[in-house]
């Protein structure tokens, strides 16, 4: 995809991507976390968004909106005038962010962490000989903000979740998930 003027950032792990009014980020690869804060500053997460998606603060109306590169990330700024361009990766957006409700409403704990690991092997995971292969760094406490829970409970039922050979944790902080995905993406 062209974007008139724009060229590809970096951006590294840790990192923050800027945030603009009026622009929006096209990911070319590497993933990212949206997230916000409440009054307690309790983390919030938002989303985790990869390679074609749209981040930004104008899809947003929560405050503070930020944007951590969970892995290296390369991305294009996309100026407003420029967003027809865009629009398939928009929609693609908004059913993302369904999916990731359909997830954090669900009441069990352990089937939330479930969904969540499902929907990350099929959107991040690369096919491997045990499974789908979520390689980028995602801790315990990362998890647990995402699904509502905390991260005593996240590691326990990672390990349950383990034992039933559901997963395998090849190196710290990556995953395979060994059970066929049970949702699917458009």
């Amino acid at each position: 995809m062209s974007i008139k003027g724009s060229k590809i950032q970096t951006f590294p792990a840790g990192s923050s991507i800027p945030e603009c009014e009026d622009s929006l980020w096209l990911i070319v690869n590497g993933v990212v976390k949206s997230y916000t804060t409440d009054a307690e500053g309790i983390l919030i997460t938002l989303g985790f968004w990869g390679k074609e998606d749209l981040v930004g603060k104008p899809l947003s109306t929560i405050a503070p909106y930020c944007l951590k590169c969970i892995s290296d990330v390369k991305a294009i700024e996309v100026p407003q005038n420029q967003w027809q361009l865009v629009s398939q990766n928009l929609w693609h957006h908004a059913r993302q962010t369904q999916q990731l409700t359909f997830i954090i409403r669900n009441n069990r704990m352990a089937r939330r962490l479930w969904l969540l690991l499902e929907w990350l092997s099929v959107k991040f995971g690369k096919q491997s000989k045990q499974g789908k292969l979520i390689d980028f760094k995602l801790t315990h406490q990362e998890l647990a903000e995402a699904i509502g829970a905390t991260r005593i409970t996240v590691t326990k039922t990672l390990k349950e979740f383990e034992r039933e050979g559901l997963i395998d944790r090849p190196k710290s902080k990556y995953i395979v998930v060994k059970h066929s995905p049970s949702i699917s993406l458009p």
